[in-house]
């Protein structure tokens, strides 16, 4: 039982620092409803909850456990949004230079892009 209590101690510690460790203007990645992760900057916060506005314009209110740092490089796996037509591809980084990377897709065509055309699982 003791464990039980240090470990729940625990996970609400982290929890509490995950929510006071972004600020606004923090670039981030922000998991919306369809479970992918999108590139997002935090807009403000309300307590433990904080507004973000995607990369596309979309705003949601969401968890700190529904947010993390942009954690993408060369070999992460991402679907992007091919030549900005609206419809996203499977791929993979393959470089990367700050937000602006090159997308080798599954099917073999090659594209560069920003980070702010693709999603993550």
């Amino acid at each position: 039982m003791r464990t039980l209590k240090t470990g729940i101690t625990v996970m609400l510690i982290l929890v509490a620092a995950a929510a006071f460790a972004w600020k606004a203007g923090d670039r981030v990645l922000g998991q919306w409803s369809d479970g992918y992760w999108y590139p997002a900057k935090i807009a403000s916060q309300a307590g433990a909850i904080f507004k973000v506005t995607y990369d596309d314009g979309d705003v949601a209110d969401l968890a700190p456990d529904k947010i993390r740092r942009v954690d993408w490089k060369v070999g992460t796996v991402v679907e992007c949004n091919w030549k900005n037509g609206g419809a996203y591809y499977p791929g993979k980084i393959t470089v990367m230079k700050g937000e602006v990377i090159h997308i080798s897709y599954n099917d073999g065509d090659q594209e560069d892009a920003t980070i702010s055309r693709c999603r993550a699982r």
